[in-house]
């Protein structure tokens, strides 16, 4: 469920951000040596690196938890294996 509404988040985030590079595109071809239009580029592009970071970081936490969770269950698995051999072997 966390994923579909992260999955939801992220397609809202890039019809945004191509809705807003479309029209800062429009602007540009108008008023290409526009200075405030070149700072508005250049935050359109830091802000969209970014968020690309937090989702690859958030991507690659994702992979590492469920890599922990993985071993810690095969841990519990072979725990549980060896008391129950040495229980028979106590009894």
């Amino acid at each position: 469920m966390i994923n579909k509404i992260q999955n939801l988040k992220d397609l809202e985030h890039y019809a945004n951000m191509l809705e807003l590079v479309g029209v800062v595109k429009k602007w540009n071809k108008a008023k290409p040596d526009n200075p405030d239009l070149k700072k508005v580029i250049n935050c359109i592009a830091n802000i969209t690196m970014y968020i690309a970071t937090l989702q690859n970081d958030l991507s690659k936490h994702k992979m590492a938890m469920s890599d922990y969770r993985y071993e810690k269950n095969k841990a519990l698995l072979e725990l549980q294996e060896l008391t129950k051999k040495n229980n028979e072997y106590e009894i």
